[in-house]
This record gives C-alpha cells, structure tokens and sequence, in this order.
C-alpha cells in the first residue's frame, strides 16, 4: 500500500458562513414539512402500520407454510 502525506484541511470563514445558511435553511424547510403533516389526515390513530401493509408497500409476498406434518 502506498502512504501519503496527511491532506491539511483549512476551514474559511466563508464556509462557516455557507453552513450556517444551510442549517438554518434546513431547519425551516423541516418545520413547514411537519407543519404540511399535521394538515394531513392519518390512516389509523398513531400513524402505525399493520404487517401486512407494510409487506405491501415493500412488495413482500411471504411464502405460506404448511399446515400438514412435517415429511423431514
């Protein structure tokens, strides 16, 4: 395996700033999307999701296991 020298990593107060903008940013756009859930109406009370939904959505087909004896 060839080394390397470490690579030095500077951080400018422009980037600062650029983080800062995103954080904040992000931080309302999160606020207005659980703001938009709560106009919505849920399924069922809580918001859970039954097994088979949940198969549904994934589009899991389990297979059904026999009911007979075992042959093995």
């Amino acid at each position: 395996m060839i080394r390397r020298p470490l690579t030095e990593i500077t951080l400018k107060l422009e980037d600062l700033q650029e983080y800062e903008n995103f954080r904040r940013d992000e931080a309302n756009n999160t606020a207005v999307a659980s703001e938009m859930q709560e106009d919505t109406p849920k399924s069922q009370a809580g918001g859970t999701k039954t097994t088979e939904e949940i198969h549904n959505r994934i589009g899991y087909a389990p297979k059904k296991k026999p009911s007979g004896p075992s042959t093995v």
